[in-house]
């Protein structure tokens, strides 16, 4: 039986005896999920120490891995390593294990809508990618298209895009001046537009180069690409 006082907003405090399979048919808690939030437990554990519990989070309608990784101060990555996810689909009704609250927040309130997606975050999921390979018509996770990359990212962020990059030109709202985040799009052939990338600071672009067949980032003032540059489009915020 557990001792009084052990458990602790968010987490438990090891007592003597103690083990983690104890510790996870008492909590109700997968015990790979405990030994994903608390890898130095793997080592053993020692009486005193604090492990951090999962919560749960019951999916509603509409909601995406990235809007509760932010409602949860956490990424997309972890939820999907904490619920054995092999993609991004979701289904009403669903139980996601998330990670606890920092200790001394106020609990996690659901996300507003309408501020645009930080610059820093578009790069930190885009990168994710770096060095994918390029296959026409893939979405990933292990291979894109250029459409089907820009996608990707903007998925996890939130924000559903149109899948075609004729479509992503057409429907989005055209930039003069492209900023971190907006797309750029390209006319390798004279014919209309066929390629597209998302804009990063210090003129710098990252995509799925079919050239080059991976994903990469290269400078959008660059000779090649100043020739067949078309234009920019803004991607509305989640």
């Amino acid at each position: 039986m557990l001792c009084l006082g052990a458990a602790l907003a968010g987490g438990y405090r090891v007592q003597p005896g103690d083990t983690l399979w104890r510790i996870s048919v008492s909590h109700d808690v997968d015990l790979t999920v405990l030994l994903l939030l608390n890898p130095e437990a793997a080592d053993g554990l020692k009486a005193g120490t604090e492990l951090r519990l999962p919560e749960r989070h019951r999916v509603a309608k509409g909601e995406t891995l990235w809007r509760i990784a932010r409602r949860y101060g956490t990424d997309v990555n972890t939820l999907r390593r904490l619920n054995d996810l092999k993609g991004d689909a979701l289904a009403v009704g669903q139980v996601l294990w998330v990670p606890p609250a920092p200790p001394g927040s106020a609990a996690p309130q659901a996300p507003a809508s309408g501020p645009a997606v930080p610059v820093e975050r578009i790069e930190s999921v885009a990168k994710t990618y770096l060095g994918a390979p390029y296959r026409w018509g893939a979405t990933g996770p292990d291979a894109f298209d250029c459409s089907g990359y820009v996608g990707r990212v903007y998925a996890e962020l939130g924000v559903e895009l149109p899948r075609s990059t004729r479509d992503l030109w057409a429907k989005l709202a055209p930039v003069e001046h492209p900023k971190p985040g907006d797309l750029v799009f390209f006319s390798f052939g004279g014919r209309g537009v066929d390629h597209v990338g998302i804009y990063l600071a210090g003129g710098r672009f990252i995509h799925a180069n079919s050239l080059k067949n991976r994903v990469m980032i290269e400078p959008l003032n660059a000779p090649w690409y100043r020739k067949v540059f078309l234009g920019a489009r803004r991607v509305p915020s989640p």
